[in-house]
């Protein structure tokens, strides 16, 4: 135990020391305290979790140091990204903050862990009779008790539930054996995996009881818990293999095995669990097979979950029933709900009208579409009303729509998608209610993915709509109406089926994006070296008076020569200062007859290079090299080889290079402490890959543009759409001026998706219309 001893000095007094950010960090379930502190427990039973406690120890310890070491990682990387600006200066601080804190994570982690051991037979549900009946969900909380969650703990806590959820599925058959196993240590049913002391679910609150006291951003929070959930998620099988053998030696179950039957399909009549078996009788008697216990803890949080959503939304209509249903004694079963809304899946939408345009439909009049087509089946009589469950259902669905609805184009063709799966997901949201709870439930993704998509891909309000991919999601959606009947399997394939057609697209893009910067930065290379080699030809043309000819053949091919040399040779190549001599000697002969065989062939040879046809390099040479003297040439043949000169396009012009600046003058410009020097010193601390918002027109009509590029030289940017066209370009010098004035808008990265941003607007408007209805209340 020398090794618990010394968890407990390096933590000693944990709780009452806490810092000032642990104190804001929620505590454990119960507070952290040694084995020791377990007089009641039989010796045999202590030896036995100390044990466990070691195995786990060694094992946790180094997957530990392996999620912080990739963590440090993920951090470094970002840094780097960033390029500068608050964000990155975050990554650093969170770097520091790892390096000075990190010794202390792993004897906090296995403090916690040593109190889930100690708090055995203390900390969960005293479960009685027959243990095979399954867990009930926790009574949903009161109107009273509901109260708004901080953002930071809500990141934190779906992070680390995610892992449990997942791991408790994964490692379901181990799971249930311990659950047995130290059910029999402590002499009681078994323990769910929930309050199995050594579960996923402990093992994700010791992880943040260990990192509770660093003191890093929630976003750097959530990024260690996911490299701590990847590697855990690896050395699980293990562990639990280790512990089951190490329990088993000591006689605790020996011969308790695990019959693993395959699930049967929905709507089997003969459904079989695992059967657990042992050889020692009574001791061995088992609850219902692994597979339901594993699910039970998630169905439990899902159920609680619904629960509470239903109070809220209950509470917003001022105790949930509705007026009108004293008559309505027609309650359609599940089967009745579920038929007719297959038949109404397969129904075309009936165009609407709304303020004289075409609408969408919406959850609401679905839902009277419902109940008109319910009261066929009604007795006689009777008129048809939901279950007050299946009609919170539905509404809660509705607002999700309408959320949804609001940020897109009211009359583009991600509105018509959403509409058509309004029937399939209110039929999933009424047979699943984890559909409300589960970020990862397929039919969410696919209703996101068709949002999303539709929303970056198909609506862009100034490009061409991609025919292709608007065919893709037509085919998908249609596939969904047509074959979807309540099996969420084929919601998942056409999950798969969207996912790899947009990771196609997305590379395709990522192909286009790179040619355009590449030709960018091309085009921005080229006009440094063409400002250069302009430069030094006026200065050598500023210290003499050559003729029309010499002073056109030097600004205007042989810029054009020294800007190639320069991109191909540099600045201190041999090459450069040998056509700079050329000038030089070109600039200083009086007489061009004495001019050397080597300077006419180095002329010949640089003209053709940067695209003078044959003839005309032919030209210019014999008007410079003729054997009679200059004075006694024709001047207007050197006039019209001046003129042919100057009508000569520059190497590489085009419209696209002809729009890159000279150089960045912004710092010159702007006054010092201005909203627009600020601004361009944000912009320049910008990472490549920022989306923005650009103004098109005076109605305030916009569009999403990604800042593709730009250059730390002349600030020159690029922004591309989303299929990677370039579609803009402008200095960072416009661009702070427009962000300035509300012409831009900067996009800031979002860390959820558009569906779940919905939901948690969905029920941040719940909570504020209960708290407010609360304090209308007189008291």
């Amino acid at each position: 135990m020398a090794g618990i001893k010394s968890w407990q000095t390096l933590g000693g007094d944990d709780e009452m020391n806490q810092s000032p950010h642990d104190a804001r960090a929620p505590p454990l379930a119960t507070a952290p305290v040694a084995l020791s502190s377990r007089t009641d427990l039989p010796p045999r039973v202590m030896h036995l979790l100390q044990g466990t406690l070691a195995i786990c120890a060694d094992t946790m310890q180094r997957a530990l140091a392996a999620a912080l070491d990739d963590f440090e990682v993920q951090l470094f990387q970002r840094a780097e990204q960033l390029r500068g600006g608050e964000p990155q200066h975050r990554c650093f601080d969170s770097l520091r903050e790892i390096k000075r804190g990190r010794a202390d994570v792993a004897p906090r982690f296995m403090i916690a862990l040593e109190g889930s051991l100690a708090n055995i037979g203390r900390d969960h549900p005293a479960e009685t009779g027959a243990a095979a009946q399954p867990r009930q969900a926790a009574p949903a909380p009161s109107l009273k008790d509901l109260s708004l969650v901080q953002t930071r703990e809500l990141e934190e806590a779906l992070a680390l539930q995610e892992f449990s959820a997942r791991a408790e599925i994964r490692q379901a058959p181990a799971l249930y054996m311990l659950g047995h196993r130290f059910g029999v240590l402590v002499a009681s049913p078994i323990i769910d995996a929930e309050h199995l002391p050594i579960g996923p679910a402990r093992f994700a609150a010791a992880m943040r009881h260990g990192c509770a006291r660093l003191d890093i951003v929630v976003e750097h929070r959530v990024m260690l818990y996911h490299a701590f959930d990847h590697v855990i998620t690896k050395v699980l099988d293990d562990l639990y293999a280790e512990t089951n053998h190490y329990l088993i030696e000591h006689g605790i179950l020996r011969h308790l095995q695990v019959l693993v039957v395959p699930r049967p399909k929905e709507g089997s009549a003969d459904k079989h669990p695992a059967i657990p078996s042992s050889g020692q009788g009574a001791e061995s008697a088992a609850p219902a097979g692994f597979a339901s216990q594993a699910h039970t803890t998630a169905d439990a949080r899902d159920a609680e979950g619904f629960a509470t959503m239903r109070d809220m939304l209950n509470g917003r209509h001022s105790g949930g029933t509705s007026s009108g249903r004293a008559d309505a004694n027609f309650v359609p079963s599940n089967d009745d709900v579920q038929s007719v809304l297959g038949a109404l899946q397969t129904r075309p939408i009936a165009p609407m009208l709304k303020d004289g345009k075409l609408a969408q439909r919406s959850v609401p009049l679905l839902k009277q579409e419902l109940l008109a087509n319910l009261r066929q089946i009604a007795p006689q009589g009777q008129s048809p009303h939901l279950s007050e469950e299946d009609s919170d259902t539905i509404d809660l669905v509705g607002m999700l729509f309408d959320h949804l609805s609001k940020n897109s184009r009211p009359y583009g063709s991600t509105q018509s998608l959403m509409t058509k799966l309004q029937v399939p997901l209110v039929r999933v949201a009424l047979s699943d209610k984890s559909f409300f709870t589960r970020r990862t439930h397929p039919a969410r993704q696919l209703l996101n993915a068709i949002a999303e998509t539709g929303d970056h891909w198909l609506d862009d309000r100034d490009g061409p709509t991609d025919r292709g991919l608007m065919e893709k999601m037509q085919l998908i959606v249609d596939r969904v109406l047509q074959d979807f009947d309540g099996n969420v399997a084929l919601i998942e394939d056409m999950l798969r089926e969207m996912s790899r057609h947009m990771q196609t697209l997305t590379r395709k893009a990522e192909v286009t994006e790179r040619r355009h910067v590449d030709a960018a930065r091309g085009r921005e290379k080229l006009g440094l070296a063409r400002e250069q080699a302009r430069e030094a030809i006026a200065t050598r043309i500023a210290r003499a008076k050559p003729s029309l000819l010499v002073r056109t053949l030097l600004e205007q091919a042989w810029t054009d020569v020294l800007a190639l040399t320069l991109l191909r040779q540099g600045e201190k190549s041999e090459a450069y200062a040998n056509r700079l001599a050329v000038a030089d000697k070109l600039l200083a002969s009086s007489d061009n007859t004495k001019a050397s065989v080597a300077l006419r062939d180095e002329i010949k040879t640089a003209l053709d290079q940067v695209g003078y046809h044959r003839d005309d390099v032919q030209t210019i040479v014999q008007r410079f090299f003729e054997s009679e003297p200059a004075r006694g040439d024709d001047p207007s043949s050197s006039t019209e080889i001046a003129i042919k000169l100057k009508k000569k396009a520059h190497l590489g012009d085009d419209a696209a290079a002809a729009s890159v600046p000279k150089r960045d003058r912004a710092h010159q410009e702007f006054p010092p402490g201005s909203a627009e020097a600020r601004m361009l010193e944000r912009l320049r601390a910008l990472p490549f890959g920022t989306w923005f918002e650009l103004s098109i027109d005076q109605k305030g009509e916009r569009v999403r543009r990604k800042l593709a590029w730009y250059s730390t030289v002349t600030g020159h940017c690029l922004f591309v759409n989303r299929q990677g066209v370039r579609t803009d370009e402008k200095t960072l010098q416009q661009l702070a001026i427009d962000l300035v004035h509300g012409q831009a808008i900067i996009i800031e990265a979002e860390q959820e998706s558009m569906v779940d941003r919905a939901w948690k607007a969905v029920m941040t408007s719940l909570r504020q219309l209960v708290n407010r209805d609360s304090a209308a209340k007189p008291a």
